[in-house]
Parts: structure tokens; sequence; C-alpha cells
């Protein structure tokens, strides 16, 4: 019997169940360990979820701050840099702006937020989402875009009859702080987990 012949296929068998193996084993290190099982369902909650927080800045972009404590749950707790307000009014009213603006006042640039590398995980009716923030303001049709403020939003999220709403939202700058802020700052990392 020729040696050389029952080997051949053995190694054929060996390099495939070898490449399975490794393949399977990149699949497993490429992935987190705590990541969460994708579903029909959890999709759609994401998909949900990222549509309310990019809808939220633009409201807020929009100059329609009056109107985004309906983002949030009736109890609802919104801390801004440690300024903290509990329910809709408080909130309403945290967004409430400084005077309105005069017909002749010089025209206020342009003003963005992008919210980038959103982290969303979603339990039944309740998610937890972490995304980064950055203000850009454009001052003229001819000039470049500046960046004005970056920093960090951790929100906890309840669904209220079949509808995402903000449970608990923590806005925590990591520059262009406004100065109505300086007095309760103080740097943090993410407050949330599901634990908490």
């Amino acid at each position: 019997m020729n040696l050389h012949l029952v080997q051949k296929p053995f190694r054929r068998h060996a390099h495939a169940v070898t490449g399975a193996a490794a393949f399977l084993l990149l699949i497993s290190l490429a992935m987190p360990a705590s990541a969460q099982q994708v579903t029909m369902e959890t999709l759609l909650d994401r998909i949900q979820i990222e549509d309310l927080l990019t809808r939220y800045y633009y409201d807020l972009s929009q100059g329609k701050s009056h109107e985004l404590s309906e983002y949030f749950t009736a109890d609802a707790m919104l801390d801004v840099d440690g300024t903290i307000a509990h329910g809709r009014e408080e909130i309403a009213k945290l967004y409430g702006g400084g005077p309105a603006r005069t017909t002749d006042a010089t025209p206020r640039p342009q003003n963005h937020m992008l919210l980038t590398n959103p982290v969303i995980e979603v339990r039944g009716n309740r998610a937890i989402a972490h995304v980064i923030w950055t203000g850009v303001s454009n001052s003229g049709i001819g000039k470049p875009p500046t960046v004005t403020e970056q920093g960090r939003e951790d929100s906890e999220l309840v669904k209220v009859d079949g509808k995402w709403l903000i449970k608990r939202r923590y806005i925590s700058s990591d520059s262009g702080l406004p100065d109505r802020f300086d007095k309760t700052f103080k740097q943090r990392n993410s407050p949330l987990s599901w634990e908490r």
C-alpha cells in the first residue's frame, strides 16, 4: 500500500478543518464579547432610536428648542454638564434660550450638530445609546466651517406605546462648554450602564 496516497486525502481534510477552525476563531475575535444579538426587531428599534436622536438635534438647529421636551418621558431627567432638569416642564425651561432676537439683528451663523459613533443596545422596551456630538458653525458660504464644540451623550430610552422616548440623558462636553455651565461642570465618563 502506498502511504503517500493515504496521507494526501488526510492532509486535504486536515487543511480544510484547520482552515475552518481558523476562520471561526477570527470571526469570534472580530466580534465584541458584549455584542448584541441582532434581530429584525432590534434593528428596527435601533433605526427608530437613531432617527429620534437625529431629529432632536435637527429641531434644535432649526430653533425649535421649545419642542424638545416632547422627546422625553413625563418623568425624564436631563443632565447637561451637571445642570439638571426633571420632567418636561423643567427640560423645556433649560432649553428656553436667551432673549428674543430683534428683526434687525445680525444674522446668526448656520449651525449644525453631527452625531457619530453611535453605540445602541436594545433590551426589550429599554435601550441605552452612546453617541459623540460635534457642533459645526458656518459663518458664510465662502468661509470654511468651524468646529465649535464636541462632547458625548449617554441616553437611556424607553418604548412607550410603540414610541421611543428619552428617560435619562447625560450630555457631557469635552470642548466648547458654554459659560452658563461653568459652575456645574465636572469631567465624567459615561454615567449609564445596564446595572444602574
